[in-house]
């Protein structure tokens, strides 16, 4: 029965490592190299003149940059070493990219929640804190939500450590890391609240609020007949940001339940092979997550190709290009500020919203 026991072990561990290779190897680097070249574009064209008047436009592109930053990290990580087994790679670089990866995971939920809340600020409040929705504040925000989550990440630096076993070095949990103290606090409620409830609720709770004001502004349209004059901008916009929320959650959701799992089990919950498996899974769908902005622009915001296609294939943009945006953004501030002056029966917030 040993024997027979031992077989079956061996076997499996040999279908995870081919399993791994398969998921975390080839389609993981795969999806990281043409990641790569998205958010690079995508920087690029967010950081033009004209697009980066708009604050939603500054979040995406620090997010872009963040996910930049991710897909290295699980390239390093993972598609490089189980790509051309380069173990001996991993275990030199693991303690010094482990946090930094990590850091940069946790900028990317919370900037994701950034912007779906400047959204849903502006589409359900949109003459609340007009002043602060200025390109300048949006970097201070930016900066802001990346220094705390640096300084919230501190601790995870000291949670590995190298050891020599057997003439080989082994990544192993250190002192600080197995200490009680952090595995409670830091491993599970903080890291319960702060990266699995807090971000979640937010971002659902802001996403509930952005598709009802849009449905109530769009009924409120139809029935006076004014469905046909829609902002086709703000419009894309919108739909731009409930994509990219939606495919946050679609593919965080499950990394979220194993981080939870693994806050409350430790390392021994690795001793799975289904638990490694399921990591497998998710760190591909996180991959899929860090690279999915650019396709998402691409296909919601015209603007958004044109100047793509003007970087790229050297294309002119069309004629009165930025002073039309301009023209419309100032008809847009006049209008909704005229309604609100004079307080009309119609709902402010439904102006241009669809």
């Amino acid at each position: 029965m040993s024997v027979s026991s031992t077989t079956m072990t061996a076997f499996s561990e040999q279908r995870l490592v081919e399993f791994k290779r398969i998921v975390e190897g080839y389609l993981l680097s795969i999806v990281c190299i043409c990641g790569l070249l998205g958010n690079v574009l995508t920087c690029v064209i967010l950081s033009s003149r004209i697009m980066r008047k708009s604050t939603t436009n500054i979040y995406i592109f620090a997010l872009s940059c963040v996910s930049s930053c991710i897909l290295i990290g699980f390239l390093l990580t993972h598609g490089i070493r189980l790509t051309f087994h380069a173990e001996t790679f991993y275990r030199h670089i693991f303690t010094s990219i482990f946090p930094i990866h990590i850091t940069f995971l946790f900028m990317q939920i919370y900037l994701t929640v950034i912007v779906v809340l400047d959204r849903c600020i502006l589409i359900c409040s949109p003459f609340r804190d007009q002043k602060r929705r200025s390109p300048r504040h949006a970097v201070f925000i930016v900066l802001c939500v990346s220094l705390c989550c640096i300084l919230f990440c501190i601790l995870f630096w000291f949670e590995f450590t190298l050891i020599k076993k057997d003439n080989t070095q082994v990544i192993a949990v250190s002192k600080f890391g197995a200490h009680p103290l952090f595995r409670t606090l830091i491993g599970k409620y903080l890291y319960f609240v702060f990266v699995f409830l807090n971000p979640l609720l937010t971002i659902l709770i802001c996403k509930t609020m952005i598709i009802k004001k849009l449905y109530t502004v769009r009924r409120r349209k139809y029935s006076l007949g004014n469905l046909k004059k829609q902002n086709r901008s703000s419009n894309a916009i919108n739909f731009l940001v409930l994509s990219i929320v939606f495919v946050f959650l679609v593919t965080q959701f499950p990394y979220f339940i194993f981080n939870v799992l693994y806050s409350w089990f430790g390392p021994s919950l690795m001793t799975n092979l289904h638990a490694e498996q399921y990591l497998a899974i998710n760190n591909l769908l996180l991959v899929i997550n860090a690279s999915s902005t650019f396709i998402l622009y691409a296909f919601f915001d015209r603007k958004f190709r044109q100047i793509g296609q003007h970087f790229l294939f050297c294309r002119p943009l069309p004629a009165g290009f930025d002073a039309q945006n301009s023209v419309t953004r100032m008809m847009l501030l006049n209008r909704h500020a005229s309604t609100f002056v004079h307080h009309t029966k119609s709902c402010p917030a439904s102006i241009n919203l669809i």
